[in-house]
């Protein structure tokens, strides 16, 4: 279980310093954790959960795909299945294609340095295909399946949007309606997911700033003044 927030917008008046106009003000809550969040935070929600690479039925060859074990994920990538085939064989080699959840092609790698050689996929998703005793067949692959990041009791999870985060959080989506102490655990929380803000008094993650993020924000409805 998580806990609310003692405060909410009903009973505590946040502050009003980062609030440009409330005519459009809307909220919705989320859950925060591990951290002191201050109001006027931008935040971004979590959206991708964890990954899991499997070997597509019936190949031939019988080399391995194994995802990067600390960073299998890049910033780009969506929920859903990505496909490794392979498209042309070799001895102790073999090209294979990514293709998204989408069908959308992001690149061919190939298999070098010989017999046990790899090849590294860092397009979305991240991993190193390698080599095995019996090479490879077109249309061997793998299959990674993304999926989509639970919900705690119902609410997404957010977090201080960071440019170098790939679970979904990197892009800023709310702004925080007031200060959440989350370090103990799982907090309730309340965000404006509209309205029109004070740029110089929101407070940004790591690699982010009011000029990288104000697409992101207008397409959502919040704008920066």
């Amino acid at each position: 279980m998580y806990e609310r927030a003692s405060r909410s917008v009903s009973t505590f008046t946040a502050p009003k310093t980062f609030i440009r106009s409330s005519a459009t003000l809307r909220t919705r809550k989320v859950v925060l954790s591990g951290a002191l969040f201050v109001a006027a935070s931008v935040l971004g929600i979590v959206t991708l959960g964890t990954a899991a690479a499997a070997a597509k039925p019936g190949n031939v060859g019988n080399g391995t795909f194994a995802l990067n074990e600390s960073a299998p994920l890049g910033p780009r990538t969506k929920p859903g299945i990505y496909t490794l085939r392979c498209i042309a064989a070799a001895a102790n080699g073999g090209t294979f294609r990514l293709e998204d959840p989408d069908g959308i092609v992001l690149g061919d790698v190939a298999i070098a340095g010989g017999a046990g050689g790899t090849a590294v996929v860092g397009e979305h998703i991240r991993g190193t295909i390698t080599d095995g005793a019996t090479d490879f067949a077109v249309g061997d692959g793998f299959d990674v399946t993304v999926g989509l990041a639970p919900k705690v009791a119902g609410l997404d999870r957010a977090k201080l949007a960071a440019a170098a985060s790939v679970d979904g959080s990197q892009e800023p989506s709310l702004v925080l309606a007031y200060d959440v102490d989350a370090s103990a655990g799982d907090v309730e929380a309340i965000a404006y997911e509209s309205g029109d803000f004070v740029r110089e008094q929101l407070v940004f993650g790591a690699g982010i700033t009011a000029d990288t993020a104000r697409e992101s924000l207008r397409r959502r409805n919040i704008t920066l003044g």
